[in-house]
């Protein structure tokens, strides 16, 4: 039997070094991990109305209408989230409530939620305060997922408080209370949360006052607790305690702000350091740099396994046959790379599912019961140098109560998949040297009355990848110039005046509107799908003219 499978491992030298991949390392008292929007949102619904001084939500996207708690809280407080904080802080007076989401592309618009400013700020109490964070490059988003009260505990991982996000670890196809604000049913859906208690959320509020500065100019001071305070949820158990936490980030460089990409270190640093097993879970996978260092990896005599769980396909045509495609060349390199059969990614099937597999969201690495990180970044180039992300990051350092939760953590994450108990996960684990590919394959049932994993299969279409050269505008990996991103629209010859070349930008918004319009209210949707471009482009290939 591996002794990593029975005992704890001896412990590697430390990884961890702020400055280099993390920001910041401080203690938290407490340690839970939320797994789903049904353990989420109640804890952060219980967080926010024992709240005394503070609370900040930072995020990509939020949604007023959203009901937390969909079979009612009973806290005696409204039951959609923009009238619940208004009512949070006008109950308690010494209670403030700053919110600041991602001051989003035009392409996104038919997705959110109308002025969210109006039931956010406008109508609510001047204590509660929302606001746009535009304080990025062109084509960067503000992504970080992060909600810390009083500065006593801290959520951070992939879910934002917005439509569609809650669901339970069964992501059962017919869940009747699996619906968005109108009513409207949406897809099983998986992501999961990290809560911190102490001086680890210190640091998180202020990275959140940080934020809230660059965004808006106003300079906000820490709260200060009285004796007493405990906004920790009581219906949530600790998984550890007075445990070192590191925080890490990505930010892009933008006006004085130099880059940081804490998150993009700690995961290269994080592969190289990897001995047996490698687990992810991550909405996305398109990074090159994490794509090569696995590859490398693999191609070692001691290679350890890889496995990767993801979507099947990525939501929206535009996604596959962008992003998709990306994602399938770096799935086809690391399959190439794999010379002793440790390579594996999969999706999560679901029975009954039209779909067939389930959304993951998540955003997880776990390393050898040694490393693990969960914030919100994907395994993309954008979040490893282009959006603002958060990333909270456990290392063992030869504590044993620490590799138990974390691998406790990925046999629950496991068993969600697989359909069976964690318990079973940890005695198959034992039972196959602590191999984890053949762990998933003991206990498995692949037909499809069965949760399983599925092996992931290249989507999109192979004649879209010859059209989509490089990453540089689908996933970039930094801010591009406005000369840069001309450049990848004209040829040389056909640049032009620097006033003319301003124009790009304007031009190419005003063109991602028309298009987000034309494509939901028009056909050209169905004009513009991948099989009807593809079977055009072929009836031109054999009319007798094509060759002139």
């Amino acid at each position: 039997m591996n002794p990593e499978s029975a005992a704890p491992s001896a412990s590697p030298s430390p990884l961890l070094r702020p400055g280099h991949n993390c920001w910041r390392i401080e203690t938290a008292e407490r340690v839970a991990f939320l797994i789903d929007g049904s353990a989420y949102f109640p804890a952060v619904r219980e967080a926010i109305a024992r709240a005394r001084h503070s609370v900040f939500v930072l995020g990509w996207d939020i949604d007023s209408r959203l009901q937390l708690v969909p079979d009612g809280a009973g806290d005696g407080l409204p039951e959609p989230l923009g009238e619940f904080l208004d009512a949070a802080v006008r109950r308690t007076p010494s209670l403030r409530v700053w919110v600041l989401t991602w001051d989003f592309a035009a392409i996104y618009a038919m997705e959110r939620q109308l002025l969210p400013q109006l039931s956010l700020d406008w109508l609510t109490h001047p204590r509660l305060r929302f606001r746009l964070d535009a304080c990025h490059p062109f084509g960067a988003s503000h992504h970080q997922k992060v909600v810390v009260v009083d500065d006593r505990i801290a959520f951070v991982g992939g879910l934002d408080l917005t439509r569609c996000r809650w669901d339970t670890p069964e992501h059962r196809p017919d869940e009747p209370r699996r619906v968005d604000a109108a009513g409207t049913p949406y897809a099983p859906f998986h992501d999961i949360e990290m809560l911190v208690e102490g001086p680890v959320a210190a640091a998180l509020g202020a990275l959140a006052r940080e934020r809230w500065l660059r965004a808006t100019g106003q300079r906000l001071p820490p709260p200060q607790p009285a004796a007493g305070d405990d906004p920790w949820p009581a219906g949530v158990e600790a998984q550890l305690r007075d445990v070192p936490v590191a925080i890490a980030r990505t930010e892009p460089a933008f006006d004085d702000y130099p880059a940081v990409d804490e998150i993009r270190r700690f995961h290269l640093d994080a592969i190289a350091a990897a001995r047996r097993t490698l687990f992810f879970e991550n909405q996305y996978f398109t990074a090159w740099e994490i794509g090569a260092a696995l590859a490398a990896r693999l191609q070692d005599d001691d290679a350890p396994e890889v496995l990767l769980i993801t979507p099947q396909r990525e939501s929206g045509w535009l996604e596959v046959n962008t992003m998709g495609v990306l994602r399938g060349r770096l799935h086809r390199q690391l399959t190439d790379a794999d010379r002793h059969d440790r390579y594996r990614a999969c999706c999560p099937r679901v029975p009954d599912l039209a779909s067939g597999c389930l959304n993951v969201h998540s955003k997880l690495m776990v390393i050898d019961e040694q490393w693990l990180t969960i914030g919100s970044a994907n395994l993309s180039n954008r979040s490893m140098g282009f959006d603002t992300e958060c990333n909270l990051i456990l290392e063992a350092g030869g504590r044993a109560d620490v590799q138990a939760a974390i691998a406790g953590l990925r046999a629950r994450l496991l068993g969600e998949h697989l359909g069976c108990a964690p318990e079973a996960i940890e005695a198959a684990r034992a039972a196959h040297d602590g191999r984890l590919l053949a762990t998933v394959d003991a206990l498995q049932q692949t037909d499809d009355a069965h949760r399983h994993l599925q092996p992931l299969a290249t989507v999109g279409s192979a004649d879209l990848d010859h059209l989509i050269v490089d990453n540089t505008l689908i996933d970039p990996e930094r801010p591009m110039t406005g000369d840069q991103l001309l450049a990848e629209f004209t040829p040389p010859p056909t640049r032009r005046s620097v006033r003319e070349r301003l124009m790009a930008p304007v031009l190419l918004a005003l063109a991602l509107v028309g298009l987000t319009l034309a494509w939901r209210y028009t056909p050209l949707s169905e004009w513009l799908a991948p099989n009807q471009l593809i079977r055009v482009a072929r009836e031109l290939e054999d009319l007798p003219f094509t060759p002139l």
